[in-house]
């Protein structure tokens, strides 16, 4: 072949594969947009599956922390029931000696 001829057909090929490639360019921009978004998508994703594992991790701690406090409670609660229960003992106590008291002077 010759060179005109060579020319003309590259320069035909160049004019019917130009619209192709700026059809490609336009994909390629268009899915590298995507891919950004995307890779926006998993650390949003990431921060909230990071977000779920904070809020478990705090919601066992809750139910430990409330198990705790109402035993504590239970604890403090008894404990002021004995210390009752033992001082009103001791007053039925003194009561009861009292009276028998009472009693073995008035026999």
């Amino acid at each position: 072949m010759s060179n005109e001829l060579k020319d003309m057909l590259h320069s035909v090929l160049k004019e019917e594969l130009n619209p192709i490639n700026q059809r490609l360019d336009g994909i390629d921009k268009r899915l590298g947009k995507m891919d950004e978004r995307f890779n926006e998508v998993d650390k949003r994703l990431d921060r909230l599956e990071a977000d779920v594992k904070d809020v478990k991790k705090g919601q066992e701690q809750l139910q430990k922390n409330i198990i705790e406090s109402m035993g504590q409670f239970t604890d403090n609660i008894t404990e002021y029931v004995d210390d009752k229960t033992a001082a009103l003992n001791q007053r039925v106590y003194t009561v009861e000696t009292e009276i028998q008291r009472l009693y073995r002077q008035s026999s």
